[in-house]
This record gives structure tokens, C-alpha cells and sequence, in this order.
């Protein structure tokens, strides 16, 4: 049947309590039941659908755009794969999220670890464990499920510390969203959880239809999948009646009118296409898929896979007839099921969901039929949802302004009004097409459908938004002229999400990104850089708890100060005075600035303050001896120069006596 994925509840609400079914296409195959549409990889860049990515974190020297670029080969080169290493404070679990831009089913996925455990300052590792998350139409994240749902993880080989590891995959029950997310959970050591690394995630499925819901009015929503086969030459004979649903009455077989079908049209192999007008319904029409061949298989290859919604305590009707694909590439509705025998008790109660079998003759997998159990809403006012678009990060923060859609539906009497506000109701205003939510912090967005006999529908939305980055301001002390103290002050705009972490890397490559400076680390006081006689560079920038990160700035030092040196001469001498010897010590100040001397020798030391340029300092030491060995003196010299304290130093030899 031409129809949607899912029945809006508005129109289960106006449907009477007589049974409402209603048939979706998909397929059952032997020797099982499976989806006829051939999975593939929905989750790679270059796909028809690709998806947006998002994660929880990613140093510079990573990619996130890497866990979908399709190359899934070992590899060593961390710009090739997603690595969350550098974070601070850790957290337990990092992040990876897919946003599709249409509804995908898919039903399985497959990862590639990197690790590099127990090589130099290895932190990434092998995680603890692995989960996966979809979103459902509400919005809300539940776990993927199914009885034999398990994630594996490698082996950790220690003859391979560093290392790409095996694909482990998961297979789950087929779910279709629009957004699908991976949680690594982190494993900790020591104490301290260790950063994970994913070279490719692959998700396998396909793109799911993605109908609009039916306008409610007096026209139908679904109508019967109809498909015809005949030989060349041969008329085709389609169906008197088809299967239609109405927005406000139950399932029906009614008269259909074709168009009509010329020999031309099967004059020879291929397939078109005849209009068809149901009986009641001028301003619609349905469709047939005529299959034309010069020989037709009897062999079943799939048949069609039924989705059938009733109300509690009313039996579920199930066609009678199921649309098979056959192994030459042809297909027919019309053919007879027999379905299995239905208790009561299965269908009793709103919001139960059960398979029934289905026997038809020549194909031993059968027919299989998913039922639906929906409560009728008694419904006055007209019914209002708002839905945002795309997901959140991680984070629950959106780092986009994201647009607000509102759906209204009418119930007891058509809608006169649809309006928006974003203001908590202070102002409204005509909705006309999704709305740009361009607040900070949390927003909510109201919004009310008016019917024509006065009733309000209401609806109110909640989102996270932050979408401006942190600003790092910085502040750099120059020491002695040999070393850079760097103070930095971060600070995130208010409503923000607040401030998650800066990091910081120094080196001598102006480029942030370049091979010889340091690995980025967090901030968390003060640093002290050693200047050299080339520009040496500070890296910054600051994460806000949503994933905005401002843009790297640099911070260029300047090079080292030459340290200036003192101008001082030095010279002893020996005397024998009263019959001891004595060491006599001369100083000189010959540079243009005071300065302090000390002047030491074997036998005692005197200091001199203030010794201004040209003058001499001398001093005589007895050594209370008669006689003394060949020795030295010196000389130690202390100025302010240019507010940093210089010392110099000078030795003269003497003679023995």
C-alpha cells in the first residue's frame, strides 16, 4: 500500500472502533522473514543520505568526519580516525552521534578500534564497553533491542601495543529513525578512565520512505500496493476491488475504475504503471504495477511484510490477499493468505504489538503480519506536536540554532489557526513554516492550533541551544628575559552551558597543528615557557560544555634576551709585613653601572656596596703563616641592569711566598 511508515493517532482517533487496518510494504523472504530492500552501509559520506556527524569531543590531531569516510583499513595515522584523548576532566563515556536528513531502518552495525595501550604515554584503549542508541518519533532515545543483542569487543594483544583491532560487530531488531548514536563506554586504570579511538563506524540499512502524514480530510490515505503479471501480448487482468483506508473511517474494499490498457502496452517484457479511481473518491486515485514477461516463474522469492492497527478488545483485520515477488523479477497482490488464528487476549490492551503468521500455498516461509494496538483518543481540540530538527549533541545542547516544525491536526471541527511563540507566550505569531529558535540557553517554544468552533489545541518544546563559543583572554610575563609566564582567563557568554576545559600546547611551529610543537594539554594555572633565540608559540582555545569550541588562537613569544654582562678587573699580590704573609686583593669596576663586589680569598672575604663605574676596591688578608702556597682570589660582581639582577665573576692568581 501507498502509505506511511506510521498512522498518525490523530486519524486512529476519528476512525470508528471497528477494526482499522492498515497494510505497509516491506518483504518476507525464505528461508525467513526479512526486509526485501538490500541493506547496505547508510552511515558512509558518500552515500545518497549520508549523515551528519557529531561527538562528544575530538582533539585537533583527530577527525570526526574520519568515522564515516569509508575507509575502514588498519591504520596509525590519527587524522584517519575519531580519538576523544586530551579531554579534562575525563568522562566516563564519549559520544558519537548520526543524524540522517531522511528516516533510515537499520538493523545492524560495525566498529573499528584503535588503540595504543602501553606505548609511551598510550591512553587510548580498548572500551570497557559499547552501546547503541536510536531516536524514536518523540524524540527520545531508547536502546536498540532483540533476543540475541550483544557487543563484542577485540582481544587486546600486548605483542601489539599499538594497533588497529578486529571489526566487532552487533545485529539488533530493525528500527527506523532519523538518528542513531554510539556510547564507548570509557575503561578505567588506575583510577582514571583512558580516551577511546574509532577508525570507521558503519551502520547497515536503508532508506526508509519518508511520506509526509495525510492531510486529514474526506479523501483516503492508503490504498492497496496493487502488481499484475501477464505474458507479452496478453491484456493483464487487474482487480475489481482494492484495499483503501479513509482519514476517518476504516479499512474498506471498494470499486476501482482503470484506466484503460492498450496491446501496445504489452507488446513486449518491462512493467508500467495504470491509474486506478476508487469508488467515493474522485479527487484521488490508486496505482498498478503491470508486470509484462514471455514466461512467468511460479517460484516465490518474498512476500510483502503486513502492518495492521486496531483498537483494544476489536479483532484486527488482516488481508486476504498478500503481494508476492517472484523469481523473475515479477510481482502480484491477489495472492491468497491464510492467516493464523488470533486470541483475544492478544489485542485486549492499548499499546500491545504482536506478529501473526500467514499461510500461502507454494512458498514455505509464509506471510508475517505485525498487529498494533492504539487506544481511540476522544478528541475535542485540535492535536498540536512541535519537533525539532536534527538532534542534539551529546552534550543535549544544540551547537546550531535548530528549527522548530508544529503539526496540528484537526479533530471535532477544522482548523481556523496555527501560531507560534518564543517568547513564553509574551508575543504570537502565524506559523507558517519552521520557525529558527535563535535563543540561548534553555528556550521553549509554545505553540496553539485554533479550530473554527474555538477549540485551542497547546504544545510547548524544550531545547538547550548554545551556539557561541568561549573566548580565551590571555595574559604573558616576560621573566629575566629567558622565560614567558602565561596566564589565561576563559570565560563563556551567558545563558552558555558554561566552560568545559582550555588546552594549550607551546612549540616552535606557528601552525597549531604543526609536528614539533607539544601535545595540547588542560589548563589549570599558570605556565612558564623558556624563550629561545627564535619566536617561540602558545596555542589556546576553550570548549563550552555543548561542543562549541573557539577557534585555536596563537600566542607569539618573543625570543630570548641576551644576558648582559659586567665589565670588572681583578689582580693580587703577596707581601710578608711583620713577619707574616699577607694576600693583598685588588678589584676594579670598569663597566658604567654600580655595582656590588665581593672579593674572596683563601684567608677571609670582604663585601663592597655601591662601587660606582672607574673606582677600586683593595683589600689585605693576613694569613697568619709565614709562608703561603701559590693560590687565587676572586671576584664576584652584582648589578641591576634594565630591572633584571646580572652577576659576573673574575679570579687573579698570586704568588707563593
Amino acid at each position: 500500500m501507498h502509505t506511511p511508515r506510521f498512522l498518525p493517532r490523530a486519524s486512529v482517533a476519528l476512525a470508528a472502533l471497528a477494526a482499522l487496518a492498515l497494510v505497509v510494504g516491506a518483504s518476507v523472504a525464505a528461508p525467513s522473514p526479512v526486509a526485501a530492500e538490500t541493506p547496505g552501509n547508510v552511515a558512509v559520506a558518500t552515500g545518497e543520505h549520508a549523515p551528519d556527524v557529531a561527538v562528544s569531543y575530538v582533539p585537533p590531531w583527530n577527525s570526526a568526519a574520519a568515522l564515516n569516510d569509508g575507509a575502514s583499513r588498519p591504520t596509525d595515522n590519527l587524522s584517519a580516525m575519531w580519538g576523544t584523548w586530551g579531554i579534562s576532566p575525563a568522562p566516563d563515556t564519549d559520544v558519537a552521534t548520526y543524524t540522517w536528513d531522511t528516516p533510515v531502518t537499520v538493523s545492524a552495525s560495525t566498529l573499528y578500534l584503535w588503540q595504543n595501550a602501553g606505548v609511551g604515554d598510550g591512553g587510548v584503549r580498548i572500551p570497557a564497553g559499547w552501546s547503541l542508541e536510536y531516536q524514536d518519533a518523540a524524540g527520545e532515545w531508547e536502546p536498540v533491542s532483540g533476543d540475541d543483542v550483544a557487543y563484542p569487543l577485540p582481544a587486546f594483544d600486548p605483542a601489539q601495543p599499538k594497533t588497529s583491532l578486529a571489526p566487532v560487530s552487533v545485529a539488533f531488531d530493525a528500527v527506523t529513525t532519523r538518528s542513531l548514536r554510539l556510547i564507548l563506554e570509557r575503561q578505567v586504570v588506575d583510577g582514571s578512565p583512558h580516551a577511546t579511538s574509532v577508525i570507521e563506524w558503519e551502520v547497515t540499512g536503508f532508506a526508509a520512505p519518508d511520506e509526509p502524514d495525510p492531510d486529514p480530510s474526506d479523501g483516503f490515505v492508503a490504498a492497496e500496493d496493487v502488481a499484475v503479471r501477464t505474458l507479452t501480448g496478453v491484456l493483464p487482468i487487474l482487480p475489481t476491488r482494492v484495499w483503501v483506508i479513509g482519514a476517518d473511517i476504516p479499512l474498506q474494499d471498494i470499486p476501482v475504475t482503470w484506466d484503460a490498457v492498450s496491446t501496445a502496452n504489452v507488446a513486449q517484457p518491462g512493467t508500467f504503471a495504470v491509474s486506478g479511481r476508487v469508488d467515493g473518491y474522485d479527487a484521488q486515485t490508486v496505482e498498478a504495477t503491470v508486470f509484462v514477461a514471455d514466461e512467468l516463474s511460479q517460484t516465490m522469492t518474498s512476500i510483502d511484510y503486513t502492518s495492521v492497527i486496531t483498537a483494544p478488545g476489536v479483532a484486527p483485520v488482516l488481508p486476504a490477499t498478500v503481494r508476492v515477488a517472484f523469481d523473475d523479477g515479477t510481482a502480484a497482490s491477489g495472492v491468497p493468505v491464510t492467516w493464523d488464528a488470533i486470541s483475544a487476549d492478544a489485542y485486549a490492551d492499548a499499546e500491545a504489538m504482536f506478529d501473526v503468521s500467514g499461510t500461502v500455498a507454494g512458498f514455505s516461509a509464509g506471510a508475517l503480519a505485525t498487529v498494533f494496538v492504539v487506544a481511540p483518543v476522544d478528541q475535542t481540540t485540535p492535536l498540536v506536536s512541535i519537533a525539532f530538527d536534527g538532534a542534539p549533541e551529546g552534550s543535549g545542547w544544540y551547537i546550531t540554532a535548530p528549527k522548530a516544525t508544529v503539526t496540528a491536526q484537526k479533530t471535532a471541527s477544522d482548523l481556523r489557526s496555527i501560531e507560534v511563540s518564543l517568547d513564553a507566550g509574551a508575543t504570537w505569531r502565524p506559523y507558517t513554516e519552521p520557525v529558527a529558535v535563535d535563543g540561548q540557553g534553555e528556550v521553549t517554544v509554545l505553540a496553539r492550533a485554533t479550530a473554527v468552533d474555538g477549540a485551542v489545541g497547546e504544545a510547548r518544546a524544550s531545547a538547550k541551544i548554545d551556539t557561541v563559543a568561549p573566548v580565551t583572554r590571555d595574559t604573558v610575563e616576560v621573566v629575566d628575559g629567558v622565560s614567558a609566564v602565561v596566564t589565561l582567563s576563559p570565560t563563556d557568554a551567558e545563558p552558555g552551558s558554561g566552560l568545559a576545559r582550555t588546552v594549550w600546547s607551546d612549540g616552535p611551529d606557528a601552525d597549531p597543528a604543526g609536528a614539533s610543537n607539544n601535545m595540547f594539554a588542560t589548563y589549570e594555572k599558570p605556565f612558564s615557557v623558556e624563550l629561545t633565540d627564535a619566536p617561540r608559540y602558545v596555542h589556546i582555545r576553550s570548549q563550552d560544555a555543548a561542543g562549541n569550541e573557539e577557534p585555536t588562537r596563537t600566542i607569539t613569544l618573543p625570543s630570548r634576551t641576551a644576558t648582559p654582562a659586567l665589565e670588572i678587573e681583578a689582580s693580587a699580590t703577596t707581601r710578608l709585613i711583620a713577619g707574616k704573609a699577607y694576600v693583598i686583593a685588588t678589584a676594579k669596576n670598569t663597566d658604567d653601572v654600580a655595582m656590588d663586589l665581593v672579593v674572596t680569598t683563601p684567608y677571609g672575604s670582604k663585601t663592597f656596596t655601591g662601587v660606582g663605574p672607574g673606582r677600586s676596591v683593595s683589600v689585605s688578608v693576613n694569613s697568619r703563616a709565614t709562608t703561603i702556597p701559590a693560590g687565587q682570589v676572586h671576584v664576584k660582581a652584582t648589578a641591576v641592569v634594565d630591572g633584571r639582577e646580572v652577576t659576573a665573576e673574575k679570579t687573579a692568581d698570586y704568588r707563593a711566598l
